[in-house]
């Protein structure tokens, strides 16, 4: 028999893996006790497995609750070969406790706490550091199951149906969370639609913690297209469906993962917080932890050109280095009842190759910037270094950055140096008055750029330019204290331009916020200009 402490009293979460992890030890002939906090876990969530509940009520320290564990199973008469934690209230002297009675245990975590227990199962991936999440927390018998290989989803999560993502809106907090703030998205999305999600369906899910959810009620009372899930036992069917998830992290990412599910996420917890480029493994590149303090009209824009835009970020999920196959479940039983010693997710080649690329040196080399850079583009945007130079030297917030994203029409290259992002360089041809105008721009991702990088990169935009749109006139602005960049453009045949040039009224249309106080305004004339 294998027994199963499982924490229950801060929401259902810790419940519902180890319900699917007990199924996957009952399909290996194994009989299934689990220990739960008194009055926390309706029926209906555990009536569709063939276990046995026994109900804890609240103990003085763990300590005594691992006791009462003990003493609960020898009443019984139970035989107990095997033993699961799942929950952050127990901590290594619980774990030290159950360990006393000679049995294996295994213990659940995603916080890389300390640990005593044979076996630590931890789902959360963090790149290259994954393998070291636990080092120097572990007694010298303990061994690990880390990333998203062992990750535990309920059974249909492994073989997922056809999506039609027919659904529309998906909101989730999981089992719990306050809906006040969502609330207000949802009915600015119901009362003033923007374009396009008029008639879009909203589903809400309402977890069994849920607090705030008054005002969702009176919504979907007024409101045909708005469906509150209510005592959901499984969420695939919706995530499957869904044109867009928007909600909290939590499992829900391993989830979304598993279904290749357009989201956008946010954070309530810090077990939530997790590195975009960690997320980005996973095919999940649209996460703003602290998204329910962003200005409620912002987001609602963010939300709609999310949806109109979902096939591309659907195609982010197609291409994640780290597949999750929901058969997490079933590896963490092998290694619980034979013994099969650690694991560890690895990555898979999900690197698309670019159709054109420019090799610059030996080492660098050029490409298209895919949406798989939305992020880092960003990131290099931001760098204190680069900020100063730009006509806006404000941050960008990731709201206003993710919504221009899916709208610009710019073309964007990326610099790589041994594979790793360098700079960006970027342009765009307009017509003002009969005239074709190019602007355009870079800006570094590292801090190992250089005057010679830049030259380059240059060099070949110009050349590359030339070809595409050759009666465009290039026009830029360069803020005066920018030495360095103004010495290449002079350099690269830029001109200063008049006042009364044509060129210079459409720098100004094109850099509305550069000041001729702190800007030069440059341009670089085609051998022609007449447009064809």
């Amino acid at each position: 028999m294998i027994a199963i402490r499982v924490d229950t009293r801060c929401g259902l979460g810790h419940f519902m893996r180890m319900k699917w992890l007990a199924k996957a030890l009952i399909e290996q002939q194994q009989q299934v006790i689990m220990l739960v906090d008194e009055h926390t876990v309706p029926v209906r969530f555990y009536h569709d497995v063939d276990i046995e509940l026994i109900e804890v009520p609240q103990q003085p320290d763990v300590v005594s609750d691992a006791q009462f564990a003990l003493d609960a199973l020898a009443r019984r008469g139970a035989t107990v070969s095997g033993w699961v934690v799942d929950g952050y209230g127990f901590d290594v002297q619980w774990e030290a406790h159950i360990r006393q009675s000679g049995v294996p245990l295994l213990a659940m975590d995603d916080l890389a706490r300390e640990h005593v227990a044979d076996l630590v199962a931890d789902a959360k991936w963090q790149g290259s550091q994954t393998a070291l999440r636990y080092d120097g927390k572990l007694a010298d018998h303990s061994q690990t199951l880390l990333g998203p290989d062992y990750c535990i989803l309920a059974p249909e999560y492994h073989y997922p149906e056809a999506q039609v993502r027919d659904g529309g809106l998906l909101f989730s907090l999981g089992g719990g969370g306050d809906w006040r703030v969502p609330a207000k998205w949802i009915a600015r999305l119901l009362e003033a639609p923007p374009e396009g999600l008029e008639t879009t369906e909203i589903q809400v899910v309402i977890g069994p913690k849920a607090t705030s959810t008054e005002q969702l009620s009176i919504l979907a009372a007024q409101h045909p297209r708005l469906t509150l899930i209510e005592q959901a036992t499984s969420l695939a069917p919706y995530y499957q469906r869904c044109g867009l998830f928007v909600g909290a992290l939590g499992t829900s990412l391993y989830e979304l993962a598993a279904t290749q599910t357009p989201a956008l996420s946010f954070s309530l917890a810090v077990n939530q917080d997790n590195a975009l480029a960690d997320l980005e493994a996973l095919g999940h590149y649209l996460h703003i932890p602290d998204l329910l303090a962003q200005d409620t009209h912002k987001v609602i824009g963010l939300i709609a050109t999310l949806y109109h835009e979902r096939k591309r970020v659907h195609q982010l999920r197609t291409k994640a280095a780290i597949k999750v196959d929901g058969l997490g479940a079933q590896r963490i039983a092998s290694a619980l009842l034979n013994g099969t010693g650690a694991g560890l997710t690895e990555l898979r080649d999900a690197n698309e190759q670019p159709q054109i690329s420019w090799t610059l040196a030996n080492n660098l080399r050029l490409t298209a910037v895919t949406d798989a850079h939305i992020n880092r583009y960003l990131s290099a945007r931001n760098r204190s270094d680069n900020a100063w130079r730009m006509t806006i030297t404000d941050r960008i917030n990731t709201v206003d950055h993710y919504r221009w994203w899916f709208r610009q029409t710019r073309d964007s290259f990326v610099l790589l140096q041994d594979e790793e992002p360098l700079l960006y360089v970027w342009h765009q041809c307009t017509t003002i008055d009969g005239q074709a105008y190019l602007f355009g721009g870079w800006f570094a991702a590292s801090d190992a750029v250089n005057f010679v990088h830049a030259q380059l990169i240059l060099q070949w935009q110009l050349t590359y330019t030339a070809e595409v749109y050759p009666d465009a006139i290039w026009v830029a602005v360069i803020n005066k204290q920018n030495r360095f960049v103004n010495l290449l453009n002079e350099r690269a045949g830029f001109v200063a331009l008049a006042d009364n040039e044509p060129a210079h009224d459409a720098a100004r249309r094109l850099f509305p916020n550069a000041s001729p106080a702190d800007f030069n305004f440059v341009g670089k004339y085609p051998p022609r200009t007449n447009c064809e």
